[in-house]
């Protein structure tokens, strides 16, 4: 199963797995990004049961504070 990470990086999963379970896998903190798959926002309280299937596209976007 191949998905896009970042719009740039092709990573190979052996099955299915939750967008939480990728996010863990690629070391990110869950607080301070927001998440879109195949360009649609995730909310946090879906990351567990978002299951990401192949071809799909995960964008991570780190959020920023300050003015």
């Amino acid at each position: 199963m191949l998905i896009t990470y970042n719009q740039e990086q092709k990573i190979t999963l052996e099955k299915e797995i939750s967008l939480k379970e990728f996010l863990q896998l690629q070391n990110l903190q869950i607080q301070g990004i927001a998440v879109a798959v195949d360009e649609k926002i995730i909310k946090k309280t879906e990351l567990e049961s978002f299951i990401l299937k192949d071809g799909m596209a995960v964008d991570v976007y780190n959020m920023v504070s300050g003015g």
